[in-house]
């Protein structure tokens, strides 16, 4: 092969590498600017199902599901290939008729929709890639779309596989039916129902204490599920219920189970687990009005296990401003930790917020309004409703 041929052939690869990446980069291919009608028509002509993003410009978790999840090779892949891709500011344009029609109050919702614009499935909230894909088969499975559930269950479906699948659904619009329908199945699984995979999936979403039925059998028969389902699942379950008993010792003031309880978490050789012990102990120490015990806990989370964590600071920052009443120790407790917050992340919202409050309630109103201000720019990339509380924090440390 001649030099320019070699040329010519090296320059066309690359044009295809370059052309590739920049489709694989794309994410998901919305068509956002074309009417409702006119998407419902090309459905009705590929045979396609709709998948409608709603969305408002003022929704955090709708940007963080075009950042991190839309853009996702995976998910691209299929939902550019399986559906007719639409997005929708439900405040702008034909959005509030749409939203009023179908019935969209949180943000961000799915919808997924026929050709004649019947809505077949539908989800909401922020997920990760595994579960926005699962979103997406549900949607493509005539037995597990939402609306296929809950016509089975309107019809007298009781089935355990129908009413968990239903259950977990319709908690993202529901609660209160979905606790209707999680008390049904809960009274109505076997102990033998409860070792086989619905019973695990309803454990996984509906076991939330160490002596409601359902924790009660998983911690009886921890290693029968450990074997079954992996370690990592089944330690997920049982943190989940150690806080719940945590909490309930905190709010009985029982020093000697607390501290027994808390021991594995502070012994553990894992960070995470050894930081949320040490929030524990921080909210115990508060609870039963122990300063010295809570200074010392915090101080010791600041020079190590926190020290790098905005969010576990603030979290206790704002826990114990709450909590602190005029207590002046907890208060200057609550500076120091949110303070050193705001020094990681300066970029967040509740940092900002949470530091502007403990100032207010320290009496110091210059930093106080520094904070306030900078937390209010911050909410306007957030909902109404929290730039209405940003300024009214302003408003408030003004008149100070």
């Amino acid at each position: 092969m001649n030099r320019s041929l070699k040329t010519i052939s090296l320059s066309a690869i690359l044009s295809v590498c370059i052309f590739a990446n920049a489709w694989a980069q794309e994410g998901i291919r919305f068509n956002s600017q074309g009417a409702f009608k006119k998407v419902l028509a090309e459905s009705e002509k590929t045979g396609k199902l709709v998948f409608m993003d709603c969305y408002t410009s003022w929704c955090a978790p709708c940007k963080w599901m075009e950042k991190n999840v839309f853009v996702n090779d995976t998910v691209a892949n299929f939902y550019n290939v399986r559906f007719v891709n639409y997005k929708m500011d439900m405040e702008k344009g034909e959005g509030p008729e749409l939203a009023k029609r179908y019935g969209v109050k949180v943000y961000p919702t799915y919808l997924f929709l026929n050709g004649k614009g019947k809505v077949v499935h539908k989800s909401t909230s922020r997920m990760e890639v595994a579960e926005f894909m699962e979103e997406a088969h549900k949607a493509l499975d005539p037995k597990r779309s939402f609306f296929a559930l809950e016509k089975k269950f309107e019809n007298g479906d009781r089935s355990n596989e129908v009413m968990l699948e239903y259950a977990i659904a319709v908690s993202k619009f529901n609660r209160q039916k979905s606790d209707s329908v999680s008390r049904l199945l809960i009274a109505q699984m076997t102990d033998a129902d409860l070792l086989k995979e619905t019973g695990w999936k309803t454990i996984q979403q509906f076991a939330w204490s160490e002596t409601d039925r359902l924790g009660a059998y998983f911690l009886q028969h921890r290693a029968d599920y450990a074997k079954l389902y992996g370690e990592a699942a089944v330690r997920k379950v049982q943190d989940r219920l150690t806080s719940s008993t945590l909490y309930g010792l905190i709010r009985k003031k029982d020093s000697l189970a607390f501290f027994t309880r808390l021991a594995p978490w502070q012994q553990s050789g894992e960070r995470e687990l050894q930081k949320r012990a040490l929030q524990m102990e921080a909210d115990y120490y508060l609870g039963s009005g122990n300063i010295d015990g809570f200074v010392r806990v915090t101080d010791k989370g600041l020079a190590d296990l926190l020290k790098n964590d905005d969010m576990g600071l603030s979290f206790i920052a704002r826990r114990s401003q709450y909590e602190a009443g005029k207590n002046r120790r907890v208060l200057e407790q609550a500076y120091k930790m949110a303070k050193r917050a705001v020094e990681i992340n300066p970029e967040e919202y509740s940092n900002q917020s949470t530091f502007a409050k403990v100032c207010q309630e320290m009496g110091y109103k210059e930093e106080a309004l520094k904070a306030a201000e900078r937390s209010y720019q911050l909410a306007l990339k957030e909902t109404s409703k929290i730039q209405g509380l940003a300024q009214k924090l302003i408003d408030d440390i003004k008149a100070m």
